[in-house]
């Protein structure tokens, strides 16, 4: 049997080589959540965990995946991390927020999340039961999560089309997540508080 790492995500777990058994779960770079892996084979496999490009050195190309199957170059990023309005900016409400803050918002519809978000009782993770199937939420993308020169924040979706799941992930709690679809970008956000977040 494989040896999977407790931990999600590649820190720290860095391999040489092509090593099978070093390995995890969380999301993948083609926004999959399974099996990852953090060795320099996942290049050319194509399942590498979503932050091999930050936390290991390699390049981003691939020809084929671990079973065999030929697939095409390039990446995917990984999911948006989210928090609360109130861990960021002193508890600053988001209707506080002008539109000429730097950055921008983006809106999506809630698809699907896991049962670990509803039954999160620590005070300071207490905002993710308020996430919902069906709802919009507001996620703020600004400086310092905002790309400087790309304009976009890590996983917000900005080129996809409206029909794509994305995947999200709650900060403070890597078993909270799960996938929304874009429904606009705004110059600032107007969802509720409890439905305002912002990229991490």
């Amino acid at each position: 049997m494989y040896h999977i790492l407790v931990e999600g995500g590649c820190a720290g777990k860095c391999c040489g080589g092509s090593d099978i058994t070093c390995v995890t779960a969380d999301w993948r770079m083609d926004r999959v959540y399974r099996a990852c892996y953090c060795d320099e084979g996942c290049l050319r496999t194509k399942d590498c965990c979503y932050d091999y490009p930050t936390e290991c050195p390699g390049k981003d190309v691939w020809d084929q995946d671990r079973s065999g199957g030929w697939v095409g170059s390039g990446q995917s990023p990984g999911p948006g991390f989210i928090t609360t309005m109130d861990l960021f900016g002193k508890g600053r409400r988001q209707h506080d927020i002008t539109p000429l803050d730097p950055g921008f918002c983006m809106e999506y519809k809630m698809e699907s999340l896991t049962p670990h978000c509803r039954v999160e009782k620590r005070p300071h993770a207490h905002w993710m039961q308020y996430l919902r199937e069906g709802y919009v939420v507001c996620v703020a993308c600004r400086p310092p999560a905002m790309r400087n020169h790309s304009g976009s924040c890590q996983g917000d979706g900005q080129e996809s089309d409206s029909e794509e799941l994305l995947h999200w992930q709650a900060v403070g709690n890597s078993r909270c997540r799960g996938t929304w679809k874009k429904v606009q970008r705004t110059a600032h956000c107007s969802c509720p508080h409890v439905h305002s977040f912002l990229f991490i």
